[in-house]
C-alpha cells in the first residue's frame, strides 16, 4: 500500500533490512541515530531495537546539541557530508522555524488601563 499524496506523517521501518533498501544511510559514530534522505528530503531516524522511527528534524537538532547520552561528535560534518548540504540547507529544506512566542506567555494589557480608556 503506497502513501498519498501530502501525507505528512513520519515514516516507521522494520528491520534494518526494509530501513536501508532504497536508500544508503548513515549512522552518526555509534549512536542510535541514522540520517537518510526520505522523499528527497533530509531526514532523521532513531534506531531501537530493530524498528527505525523517522523524528522530528527539531527533535534531532535539539538532541544532538543537549545530549550527553550518546556520542554525537562531530554531528554536524557528518550531516553536512551525507546530505551534501550545509547545515542550514538542511534546515530550510526541514522547515525548522525559531519556536513561537504561544498567546499564553504575551503581556497582556491591564485590565485597569483598559477600564480608564472607556467612556462612560
Amino acid at each position: 500500500m503506497t502513501r498519498k499524496n501530502g501525507d505528512i506523517n513520519f515514516e516507521t521501518y522494520v528491520g534494518y533490512q526494509a530501513f536501508s533498501s532504497d536508500m544508503p544511510v548513515h549512522r552518526i559514530n555509534k549512536s542510535n541515530w541514522y540520517l537518510k534522505f526520505e522523499k528527497n528530503i533530509p531526514a532523521f531516524f532513531i534506531g531501537v531495537e530493530n524498528v527505525y522511527r523517522q523524528m522530528p528534524p527539531l527533535a534531532f537538532f535539539e538532541t544532538a546539541d543537549r545530549t550527553t547520552v550518546h556520542d554525537m561528535t562531530g554531528w554536524r560534518k557528518q550531516l553536512e557530508d551525507y546530505f551534501n548540504l550545509t547545515i542550514e540547507e538542511i534546515k530550510c529544506q526541514t522547515d525548522i522555524e525559531p519556536p513561537k512566542k504561544s498567546p499564553s506567555t504575551e503581556q497582556l494589557e491591564p485590565i485597569s488601563s483598559i477600564l480608564e480608556n472607556e467612556e462612560i
